[in-house]
């Protein structure tokens, strides 16, 4: 794999990150490895700065904190890099106790490197584009909505539910496997659907390749809201609709040479695991 010789530092703005950051800072200058910037991750205005001269990205912070920097980098096409000072850590994968044994190995280019998709989300007036997933919601609780799927404008189902759940691969261990929907290696090039609550006692998860465009027709009188990774949200009206396809755009995720994701699935979504020894 390719060396690594300068990074730029994206971290987290609400967590404590000045330790690790100058534990990050002092590996680095030991490995001879130049920093080019570093850049707290609400701030836009330096974010946007940023160009493709670097060989990582190197992001501290949780989860939350590498999404947002996949959203807002990822054209820049450079790999990203994790450490963790989140809670879970699932895509910040670097702990904190092994930081200046693995981060090194990383620099001369021991490392994994994978490549995943991106989803793009429009409507009538924007694009958006997202890592998790897409969120079709009636805005209350236990209050049920209707619309319709397509897949390239042939009909899948029409449901009637609380709402909808599309995400990547990458999603599919986030809000998507809180309502019970499947594991998918995160490297794969797929959409999966789940409808939340359905009226339909047949209504099951469903998985299909992301070369596919999807379209979701909101149907119901009253608007829904759109909630997308989490983190922005709009209203949507009866009458319109939502297209879903994969983004042109992919990014790549670096991991510590040993990574294996199915002991990230045991380690830290106890996956597997009984729930009584």
């Amino acid at each position: 794999m390719k060396k690594i010789s300068s990074v730029n530092i994206i971290h987290s703005s609400t967590r404590d990150y000045k330790e690790t950051l100058s534990r990050c800072e002092k590996v680095i200058d030991e490995n001879g490895v130049i920093v080019r910037n570093v850049v707290a991750n609400q701030s836009q205005s330096d974010l946007k700065k940023l160009d493709s001269s670097a060989d990582l990205i190197l992001v501290i912070g949780g989860d939350g904190t590498m999404i947002g920097a996949i959203r807002d980098l990822s054209h820049l096409k450079t790999p990203f890099l994790g450490v963790n000072i989140g809670k879970l850590g699932f895509l910040t994968d670097l702990q904190l106790g092994s930081l200046e044994l693995e981060l090194p190995k990383i620099f001369k280019g021991n490392y994994q490197e994978e490549s995943r998709n991106l989803l793009e989300v429009s409507n009538n007036k924007n694009s958006f584009t997202l890592v998790n997933e897409v969120v079709l919601h009636s805005g209350e609780l236990a209050k049920m909505t209707s619309f319709s799927i397509y897949k390239n404008q042939k009909l899948i189902a029409n449901h009637k539910s609380d709402g909808l759940i599309i995400s990547s691969a990458t999603g599919s261990t986030a809000y998507m496997y809180s309502g019970g929907g499947p594991v998918l290696y995160p490297t794969l090039d797929v959409f999966a659907i789940m409808p939340m609550f359905s009226h339909s006692s047949s209504t099951r998860p469903l998985v299909i390749p992301a070369e596919d465009e999807l379209e979701l027709k909101y149907e119901h009188n009253e608007k829904a809201k759109v909630i997308l990774d989490g983190h922005n949200e709009f209203d949507l009206n009866s009458g319109e609709n939502l297209k879903i396809k994969n983004s042109s755009t992919r990014y790549l995720l670096l991991h510590p040479e040993d990574y294996d994701y199915f002991e990230a699935c045991r380690s830290k979504l106890y996956w597997g695991l009984p729930i009584v020894k």
